[in-house]
């Protein structure tokens, strides 16, 4: 497995940068750290997670007509989550493991001088990425902003990034990959079949627990999750957040004009749980869910 320090960030590409930062800050409660250019064709920002996950979140945008961003956009997959970027021990140790696996890393660059593997390194969607893109690098940190919690009562009040969920046609496969690949472990498997719900899932926990992963799949040919695979193939389907007070987040999704869907709410071993999805295009592409728990890990 690729020996991982952390994870970093999750990014998402959008058409513009400004619309997507005031949705980010004004609903998500996410925190602004500046902006950004590349030579590589593409403008960016760097934003705060509120809450305990020390996670950071980026926003890209393309910068002219000929970036490769583009192409990402006006595809099956855009604009929404892009890639998510880890912290590794040693690019030439996660290249091992890689190769290993039967996969081709991307983009392997290491700093000039470096013999202990710092530098870059990706899984790309199409050569290993199952329909998603991995970054992954050695040496300094590059997300260092300290956690900070959201006193606002006008956001969703997140707490922390619970899991990215990624879409399959097999869950035990997908879940077996991320522990072979990133050494993640398995903390939940959904009982059942899955026809009432159209999916079963698989949850898996990363190194450290600094968040979670959930592989999901089709239970019958309706399915939701058959539609997506159809259309947009093995990739990430949405992104969960855990909020502090379900009656705020659906307070401040009122507030900013911002409907929602498949709100539910349960007890599970006698506590209370409640959740509901905001859809992509109030997001800039993704979609995502937010959850209240009255005790911890009551809710998976």
């Amino acid at each position: 497995m690729i020996r991982i320090r952390r994870y970093d960030h999750i990014s998402m590409a959008v058409p513009e940068l400004d619309p997507q930062i005031a949705i980010m800050e004004q609903l998500f409660g996410f925190r602004f750290g500046g902006k950004f250019e590349n030579d590589e064709g593409y403008f960016g920002v760097n934003m705060e997670i509120p809450g305990r996950s020390n996670l950071g979140w980026e926003i890209l945008a393309p910068r002219g007509a000929d970036s490769y961003l583009h192409r990402f956009l006006a595809g099956p997959g855009g604009p929404g989550l892009h890639h998510v970027a880890l912290q590794v021990e040693s690019t030439n140790q996660a290249a091992e493991v890689i190769r290993a696996e039967g996969m081709e890393p991307w983009g392997h660059r290491t700093e000039a001088g470096s013999d202990d593997g710092r530098g870059v390194i990706y899984l790309h969607p199409r050569s290993g990425g199952r329909g998603f893109l991995w970054q992954m690098y050695a040496g300094d940190p590059w997300h260092t902003a300290a956690p900070f919690e959201d006193e606002r009562t006008d956001t969703l009040g997140i707490v922390a990034v619970n899991h990215l969920a990624h879409a399959t046609r097999d869950r035990d496969e997908m879940a077996t990959w991320y522990e072979r690949v990133f050494g993640a472990q398995t903390v939940w498997r959904s009982p059942g079949d899955g026809q009432d719900s159209g999916f079963r899932t698989r949850v898996v926990e990363a190194q450290g627990g600094q968040l979670r992963f959930e592989a999901i799949e089709p239970s019958r040919p309706d399915s939701f999750i058959e539609k997506f695979l159809d259309t947009r193939g093995e990739t990430m389907h949405h992104v969960t957040f855990e909020v502090r007070d379900f009656a705020q987040a659906l307070g401040a999704c009122q507030t900013h004009n911002v409907p929602v869907f498949g709100e539910r709410s349960g007890v599970r071993e006698g506590a209370k749980w409640s959740e509901a999805f905001i859809h992509p295009r109030h997001t800039g592409g993704m979609l995502v869910q937010f959850f209240w728990q009255e005790r911890p890990g009551i809710w998976i």
